[in-house]
């Protein structure tokens, strides 16, 4: 099975209908044919649930619990990939969590998803594939 990183971008698009992109990461993270698995890292899980507080305060809204439901798999980073995360801090514009992203694409030899075009062009430097949403 392929894997597949996603960033905050792609997983913020998902959950809202008027984000450009939608329609195609609802295609992406698909149903039970999905033939990738899809990871979010724990940092990149802080922005997302930084970007839904106040939807999470005020109605309830459980972003952990509904990347369950979609199949994202949750996971921690690792020594290696907090290496190469460091390693990549020379690149201008890129966050931290945009960081992370990148290092477990390449730590972990999958595909990295993102809606962030700076993070694409580091990617695409790195040589590590990637999906531009």
């Amino acid at each position: 099975m392929r894997v597949g990183i996603l960033d905050a971008g792609v997983v913020l698009t998902r959950l809202s209908p008027r984000r450009k992109g939608h329609a195609h990461v609802v295609k992406l993270m698909g149903g039970a044919g999905r033939t990738t698995r899809l990871i979010l890292s724990t940092v990149n899980l802080a922005e997302v649930l930084e970007h839904v507080r106040g939807l999470a305060e005020a109605a309830g809204f459980d972003a952990v619990g509904t990347l369950r439901h979609l199949g994202v798999e949750i996971e921690a980073p690792d020594v290696d990939v907090a290496r190469g995360a460091a390693q990549l801090a020379g690149i201008d514009d890129l966050s931290l969590a945009d960081r992370f992203a990148l290092a477990t694409a390449r730590v972990r030899g999958g595909r990295l998803y993102t809606t962030d075009g700076v993070l694409a062009d580091a990617a695409r430097a790195a040589k590590v594939a990637v999906t531009r949403i």
